[in-house]
């Protein structure tokens, strides 16, 4: 994944992922979609606040706290590492839990550092939602973020009712899901080397702020 983008681009871009994701303000969750509406109040202001605009690290840390709070973290996870996760112990599980959270969240925001448009001196980030699909616990919202030069991005939320509110446990963006992304570099890394390896250059991209893709 390409580099080079400020803090104050991945404090937009990240909250391009926290309007999508931020739960309900009730105790129980209606439908995904309306979940992710009530959103967006919350989102912009933080984003669009000149005041916040002085101190953007403490802004990107708002909003990356929010992203954490609402996304199903270990269940990714557990999808993105395919077998090895039931070879694993507690223990490891939730180490790997830990940085699979900092490694996909740091990858997502550069992810969409070359297609997203923010104003940040405006209305921030405009959504298009789409269509809504629920099954029981499990639900599908897909939506059309607003790109550069008005290109519409695909957008699909893969969500799982946990806890009575929705988390989302997937994102798909412009077909390709982040989870199946990074269970393809992981099992290249595992059958290459070895797990331990994988761990290690995991910590490694962490420490650098670099969340390249696994080769």
């Amino acid at each position: 994944m390409s580099i080079g983008s400020s803090v104050l681009s991945q404090v937009s871009l990240c909250a391009v992922v926290v309007l999508c994701l931020s739960p309900a303000r009730s105790s129980e969750a209606g439908p995904p979609s309306d979940a992710l509406r009530a959103a967006f109040g919350d989102a912009n202001t933080i984003l669009t606040d000149p005041t916040s605009e002085r101190h953007p690290l403490e802004r990107l840390g708002a909003i990356r706290a929010l992203f954490g709070s609402v996304f199903d973290f270990r269940g990714a996870a557990e999808r993105s590492l395919g077998a090895q996760w039931q070879a694993n112990s507690v223990a490891e599980q939730n180490e790997f839990t830990r940085l699979f959270a900092e490694f996909m969240q740091r990858g997502f925001v550069y992810w969409l550092a070359s297609v997203a448009d923010v104003d940040t001196h405006g209305a921030g980030v405009t959504v298009h939602f789409l269509r809504e699909s629920v099954e029981r616990e499990t639900a599908t919202v897909q939506i059309a973020v607003v790109g550069r030069a008005g290109r519409l991005i695909p957008v699909i939320y893969d969500l799982v009712y946990r806890d009575r509110r929705w988390m989302v446990r997937d994102v798909t963006i412009e077909g390709v899901s982040l989870v199946a992304n990074y269970r393809a570099q992981f099992d290249r890394v595992i059958r290459s080397s070895s797990y331990p390896e994988l761990i290690q250059r995991m910590r490694l991209r962490i420490a650098t702020g670099l969340p390249r893709q696994e080769q």
